[in-house]
């Protein structure tokens, strides 16, 4: 398995002086970060992509991307 730092970054409404996006930063242990994120986002779309290591997969949830973003550790 490998560890990754996963950047999780979902949009949400900016009133109150809020920046536009949410973001949660975790360490995971995964051997597929697709996977992964396929068990959180059971039921959204998935698009995934990789450019220089970096494994970005996009979830449709609620008609909103939430993006998933794995570096390995």
């Amino acid at each position: 398995m490998k560890t990754y730092e996963l950047i999780i970054q979902e949009k949400q409404p900016s009133c109150g002086g809020k920046s536009p996006f949410k973001s949660e930063f975790r360490t995971v242990t995964t051997d597929d970060p697709v996977e992964y994120v396929r068990k959180i986002e059971p039921s959204g779309r998935l698009e995934v992509s990789e450019e220089d290591g970096v494994i970005l997969v996009l979830a449709e949830r609620n008609g909103q991307w939430v993006r998933y973003e794995f570096s390995e550790d």
